[in-house]
């Protein structure tokens, strides 16, 4: 129960349904997800852990806010982190690894096609871009990379909703996740990570700009 509740509570917190900001009582959200009061304070306790909840002191906690520093932080932390766990998989990467990215990426390309949910969409380009990293990478940094990738993709929902789901925009994309596989199977570390990095930035600056026109002095 207490994962279900966990999941139902992030999803709406990546999407926005849970508002930025927005207070959550625990004995609220036991109605509202059905569970108990322990297992929704747990959850809390869990999403505190993984900075997508804020405590209020003994009034409850509330949904982290978005900022233009924090998303700065989570991109660049990610970049950094991802970054050398790619090269590594590169290097000792085997061919279980190369499956798993196969699959991973025909997964994800062959997922709903332009009726694809947005839900479904961002669940698989997630767990290509941890396919990417798996070999080598240790517990502590897939955690890390996997809870940025979700900070990542709660801005990219709430902020720009209309274009992750363009199906011109997604082929773009997709087409760069082809070429970030071919360049990995190919065990090309330096050109693998210059085109990731690339990758990364595609929807830095438009992240950005819509948070300076919600926070002009942030």
């Amino acid at each position: 129960m207490t994962l279900r509740i966990y999941e139902e509570v992030l999803e709406d917190i990546r999407s926005g349904k849970l508002a930025p900001g927005s207070k959550l009582k625990v004995r609220d959200l036991s109605t509202t997800y059905r569970g108990s009061v322990g297992s929704c304070r747990e959850v809390m306790n869990r999403l505190m852990g993984e900075r997508f909840v804020e405590s209020r002191g003994m009034t409850g906690f509330k949904v982290k806010g978005l900022s233009a520093v924090d998303f700065a932080e989570v991109h660049d932390l990610r970049d950094a982190l991802e970054a050398h766990a790619l090269r590594t998989a590169i290097d000792i990467g085997d061919t279980a690894w190369e499956e798993n990215l196969i699959l991973a990426y025909h997964r994800l390309t062959r997922g709903g096609g332009i009726e694809d949910d947005i839900v479904s969409r961002e669940a698989r380009h997630r767990n290509f871009h941890l396919a990417l990293i798996d070999a080598g990478s240790s517990d502590w940094h897939k955690f890390y990379v996997r809870v940025l990738n979700l900070h990542g993709e709660r801005y990219r929902r709430i902020l720009l909703p209309k274009r992750i789901q363009n199906p011109d925009y997604v082929a773009e994309v997709d087409a760069e996740h082809r070429q970030l596989m071919e360049l990995c199977l190919d065990r090309d570390a330096d050109r693998a990570a210059v085109l990731l990095k690339r990758h990364r930035s595609r929807s830095r600056a438009d992240l950005l700009n819509e948070l300076h026109k919600l926070a002009p002095d942030s």
